[in-house]
């Protein structure tokens, strides 16, 4: 067990200096360990399933004659999620995917918290 841990810290270890001079030689200082290709059939991926899921709400909520509140809260939630899986594989910096995370995020809140029947006493 121990031999197994020294010989998986010794890779790890020489992976991490591979990394660093591989690093060190690039005109930026970081290297991206995504590929073009990954990052291309990823984005789709995430798109083509948010369509389905939509697709599948949509049938979903159109069977069970679902009120206005429920379609606009499914609706909004799945794409709300879609588009930040996407932005988020897509790569986007921390400065420019923050507030675009943030403003998801309220608008999910809205959604999840308003109530329809808040105000009507029965």
């Amino acid at each position: 067990m121990a031999s197994n841990t020294e010989s998986a810290m010794a890779a790890l270890e020489a992976a991490q200096k591979a990394i660093d001079e591989k690093g060190a030689d690039a005109s930026a200082g970081w290297v991206q360990p995504w590929s073009h290709e990954l990052v291309s059939f990823l984005s789709i991926s995430i798109l083509v399933f948010s369509l389905i899921a939509l697709i599948m709400a949509t049938i979903l909520l159109w069977r069970t004659s679902a009120q206005p509140s429920q379609i606009l809260r499914v609706f909004g939630i799945l794409t709300i999620i879609g588009f930040s899986a996407f932005l988020l594989v897509v790569g986007y910096s921390n400065e420019q995917l923050t507030p675009i995370i943030g403003l998801f995020g309220a608008i999910a809140g809205y959604l999840l918290g308003k109530d329809s029947k808040a105000g009507k006493e029965e």
